[in-house]
């Protein structure tokens, strides 16, 4: 198999790579890189195989190679230089500390002030038809493998919360806080093991709701910002 030859940088013939199962395969094919990498056999400065490559190796699709090499983007260890492939930058995970202009922190700090309080209004104001569309979201995301449609997705579900809150301005203003959000979705949609706590965080949400818990849902949509901090933070740690 292709390994990067730290002398001639061209890639030797030695298997490292193993096939991984359908099930979770981004995650199975960035948990090996990301282990090749911080071990050394993938060295800084390699290139990467191309995505059909790798595809073939891992037994996947080229989207679940693809999605893989997001994260390690995500993650600080990779860079895309345009019509030469992907090139590995670092041995160690780092984190993306500013999402545009605005830090996880300060996007975060604004969400429990906006989305918290609409969750809560949502649960007194829900409709049968708010229901219905939060349930078809969250039902699209559990079945999506593409990472940018589920962030249209996330987005998606965050909005119909508003919208169920039954306060147009509600919506304005999270619709304006989801677009500044944008880049912090796409990075922790990509960071480890957050695909399936966001599902069951917004599972926990929707459920409240339904219930017609006020207390219920502002508790889990806090507890599903205060999950993407600690996400970060944890990142943050390990890279330093």
């Amino acid at each position: 198999m292709l390994l990067p030859d730290s002398n001639t940088n061209k890639w030797a013939q030695e298997s490292v790579f193993t096939a991984v199962s359908q099930s979770s395969a981004a995650d199975d094919v960035r948990k090996q890189l990301v282990a090749l990498i911080e071990s050394g056999k993938l060295k800084v400065d390699s290139r990467l195989p191309s995505e059909h490559s790798l595809a073939k190796t891992f037994g996947v699709s080229r989207p679940v190679v693809r999605e893989a090499l997001v994260a390690l983007q995500v993650l600080g260890l990779t860079t895309v230089k345009n019509g030469k492939g992907t090139f590995v930058t670092s041995n160690r995970m780092t984190v993306p500390m500013l999402m545009g202009r605005y830090s996880p922190a300060s996007l975060n700090q604004v969400r429990r002030f906006l989305e918290v309080p609409a969750a809560r209004l949502a649960a007194l104001h829900r409709t049968d038809e708010d229901l219905g569309r939060l349930a078809q979201i969250i039902a699209r995301l559990e079945d999506s493998e593409d990472t940018a449609e589920r962030n249209a997705l996330d987005v998606s579900f965050h909005l119909a919360i508003a919208k169920a809150s039954g306060n147009p301005l509600m919506v304005m203003l999270i619709e304006v806080l989801r677009g500044a959000l944008e880049e912090q979705s796409f990075a922790a949609s990509n960071i480890p093991d957050r695909r399936s706590g966001a599902i069951n965080e917004h599972r926990a949400i929707y459920h409240a709701i339904v219930r017609r818990d006020e207390a219920a849902a502002g508790d889990a949509m806090e507890g599903h910002v205060n999950a993407v901090d600690s996400t970060f933070l944890m990142l943050e740690k390990r890279a330093g």
